[in-house]
């Protein structure tokens, strides 16, 4: 937990954590239980790449992503659902070809700057509490200055379990071995991109998801807000 002070007039909490570590699901509870504002952002990589896809621009052209961007209007709801021109996106941007274009959004560094600008402000809108902020630079880039940071840890077989199961769920055809490939590849371009890549934190706290259950995992971060308010409290 960092010791700078808050970061803003409203607690922000940043959980990271490798693809499949279970962030998402913690994150949407935390910030149920809390009464807070959710950030996905990587739901917002993924309304981006899918309003790429749908107006034919390149995902891997940095210039022709900025463009779209600049010229669209996205945000998110309380709720983390993110919308684009005025549409919801849920489970359009789950699907394959997301899955196969959004690492070339987010791989470019312009684009990552733009989108982070866009996800900040969140914490500065009326009627918001605190935010929960889910994304595997979301204490790194996207709020350095969260109030508390997490790390999930999950076994690398683990993640490639949970995310089969996602599969099925979803009804999206797959195998486990092509999931497993397709973590690994994601692992390994993650740890690519530096200073945005997901780490543990110096200044931050790491919960290990292997054999938590998810009410377990929930106590221990509700545990760790508690400590964070207190110390609020203390600073008026």
């Amino acid at each position: 937990m960092s010791d700078r002070g808050p970061s803003g007039p409203v607690p922000v909490i940043a959980l990271d954590g490798l693809s499949g570590s279970g962030k998402s699901t913690l994150a949407k509870k935390l910030a149920l239980r809390l009464g807070w504002s959710y950030l996905d952002s990587g739901a917002w990589y993924r309304s981006l790449t899918w309003a790429a896809l749908e107006r034919g621009v390149d995902p891997a052209s940095a210039a022709a992503v900025l463009d779209l961007l600049s010229g669209i209007d996205i945000h998110s709801r309380a709720d983390g659902a993110v919308v684009v021109d005025g549409r919801e996106l849920r489970e359009e941007i789950r699907a394959p070809r997301i899955d196969a274009a959004v690492s070339d959004v987010a791989d470019h560094p312009a684009v990552r700057t733009a989108l982070d600008q866009r996800m900040r402000a969140l914490r500065d809108r009326p009627g918001v509490a605190g935010v929960v902020a889910d994304g595997r630079d979301a204490g790194t880039v996207i709020f350095p200055d969260a109030d508390l940071k997490v790390f999930i840890e999950t076994d690398f077989d683990v993640r490639v379990e949970r995310r089969f199961r996602q599969r099925l769920e979803s009804h999206s055809e797959s195998e486990r071995a092509a999931v497993r490939r397709a973590l690994d590849e994601r692992d390994r371009r993650d740890a690519a991109r530096g200073e945005s890549a997901p780490r543990r934190l110096a200044d931050g706290q790491v919960i290990d998801n292997t054999r938590l259950s998810v009410e377990e995992a929930i106590r221990r971060l509700l545990d760790l807000v508690e400590t964070l308010q207190s110390r609020r409290a203390e600073r008026g």
